[in-house]
């Protein structure tokens, strides 16, 4: 079964970041360096009218940094890892997943058990 998480870089909890960063043993100077970038994040938005007011940025990955696919693999290692014990062989790239179960039964628990635990952190399975 392929898995294709929804605008996944823009709902990260940020957390669940910063927890799956210090159980991997990051060192706390590097995530506070990373806790800063992110804490000053704020955007507007472009409308008929002009810009809106400037309002800051709570949860989602940059888009763009270099940083951001292995912060996003950290925190989908760290939401699934126990769910990865149990599926024969599954595959995670980017927002991408790969499921693979001996029957198609089995395939389907095993999509409803990762869909229930990735919504439960806020990231939604992408329905097309």
């Amino acid at each position: 079964i392929f898995i294709d998480l929804e605008k996944a870089y823009d709902k990260v909890p940020r957390d669940i970041l910063w927890r799956v960063l210090e159980k991997k043993g990051v060192d706390m100077t590097y995530i506070q360096v990373i806790k800063d970038m992110y804490s000053r994040a704020v955007t507007c938005v472009r409308t008929e009218g002009g810009l809106t007011n400037y309002f800051p940025i709570s949860v989602g990955l940059h888009q763009g940094s270099a940083l951001s696919p292995y912060l996003f693999a950290l925190v989908m290692d760290g939401l699934t890892g126990h769910l990865q014990e149990d599926v024969p062989w599954c595959m995670l790239f980017a927002d991408d997943i790969l499921l693979v179960d001996k029957t198609r039964e089995k395939a389907q628990q095993k999509l409803e058990l990762w869909r229930s635990t990735l919504e439960s952190k806020g990231l939604r399975l992408s329905r097309t």
